[in-house]
């Protein structure tokens, strides 16, 4: 019996044994387990706090700007907070907060314009926005753009100027991110910005970046342009009334003559006509030739109206507020056909082919030009070039 006794409680010991490894070696998976998810967690962690101190080492020191130089237009009074924001949002710091912490109230920003690059350190930025007085840039150079300008006639302007080179130019032109309504509803990719850097006189600061440049006269498009076209109510897009203008421009004499173009074209659009503009020719050659020759009018390009029926397949310059106007609101004739004067002081309108062809041959001869009254009723033509 005692015997039976000590069996029983060597089996219970051994069970106690058997419960406790087991017990044990639950406690280690569970101690393993806590160890790979806590190293796992150190290791992320430590992966997170590498990158943002990369990543705000990069911002501070500046290495990862692309040498690109800004104009930033620092306002009277202005900030650590303002001018961080200026700086974010052009894309010169990725992060305006550690700017400000980093400037504190150490620092005085003087207003005016400043020349900065993208890969300037935190110190470099401070000390320049610190030390230059107000226009600190230099003296503003004053170019001109003129009405019907395209868009390497305005990067020579620039390059004549001394503010960019043309290729500079032409890349940013071709290749920068623009941030306008208009502008991502271009369907090109090709002279996208043809017809849309506005006209006008600009007063640029040297050292002025290609990009601020573009962004300047954008702005100036979105400025003037774009409230005409929204008033208006029409329907067809802003790429297709540019690209109008851009043609009226180029083959209008004179402002007052704008509208009546613009019929001209509207009117033969209706008709199913090609416009036949030597303005569009002229673009694809790339010289404004006073006389196109049968061969220059029968090349293959999507831009020429001598042979494609329609609008251009886009602008051909840029185009002034008249321009717009005049596509937007063309006067209401009976017009088909304008005819150049010898000197370009005008153009002759004429409603039939007959009255049309009888004004090149007066011109041919040296004779006076019979204008045709605006009142003359359309009537068929018995002959059309067109035909």
């Amino acid at each position: 019996m005692e015997q039976k006794v000590r069996t029983l409680e060597e089996l219970e010991a051994k069970k106690a044994a058997r419960e406790a490894a087991k017990n044990l070696k639950k406690k280690r998976r569970k101690r393993r387990k806590r160890i790979f998810i806590c190293s796992v967690i150190a290791i992320v962690v430590i992966a997170v706090v590498s990158l943002v101190g990369y990543e705000v080492y990069s911002d501070i020191s500046g290495s990862g700007g692309d040498d690109k130089m800004y104009v930033i237009d620092v306002p009277a009074g202005a900030g650590a907070s303002t001018v961080a924001n200026l700086l974010a949002n052009r894309g010169i710091i990725k992060y305006a907060p550690l700017f400000r912490m980093y400037a504190g109230n150490r620092y005085m920003f003087q207003q005016g314009r400043h020349s900065v690059s993208s890969s300037m350190t935190y110190n470099e930025l401070l000390t320049t926005f610190a030390s230059y007085a107000d226009g600190g840039v230099g003296d503003q150079v004053e170019v001109v753009i003129p009405e019907g300008s395209e868009l390497k006639q305005i990067a020579d302007i620039l390059e004549a100027s001394g503010l960019v080179t043309t290729q500079d130019f032409m890349n940013e032109v071709n290749y920068g991110v623009f941030d306008y309504n208009f502008v991502n509803a271009i369907p090109r990719a090709e002279n996208r910005l043809e017809g849309y850097l506005y006209p006008a006189t600009y007063q640029i600061y040297p050292g002025t970046s290609p990009h601020d440049i573009v962004t300047m006269m954008l702005d100036a498009f979105n400025s003037k342009v774009m409230p005409v076209y929204n008033a208006s109510n029409t329907t067809d897009p802003v790429d297709y009334v540019v690209t109008m203008a851009s043609v009226i421009e180029r083959e209008a004499a004179s402002e007052e003559e704008m509208p009546i173009v613009s019929s001209v074209f509207n009117n033969r659009l209706y008709e199913g006509r090609k416009l036949e503009s030597c303005a569009t020719v002229q673009y694809i050659l790339g010289e404004r030739k006073p006389v196109l020759s049968e061969e220059d009018t029968e090349i293959d390009s999507p831009y020429n109206t001598y042979i494609n029926k329609g609008l251009p397949v886009g602008p051909i310059s840029s185009p002034g507020l008249a321009a717009v106007r005049a596509a937007l609101y063309p006067e209401s004739t009976p017009y088909m056909y304008f005819l150049a004067a010898p000197d370009g002081s005008k153009n002759y309108f004429s409603t039939t082919y007959e009255q049309h062809e009888q004004k090149m041959e007066q011109i041919a001869n040296g004779e006076p030009v019979t204008d045709t009254p605006i009142e003359t009723p359309a009537t068929e033509a018995d002959e059309d070039e067109d035909e």
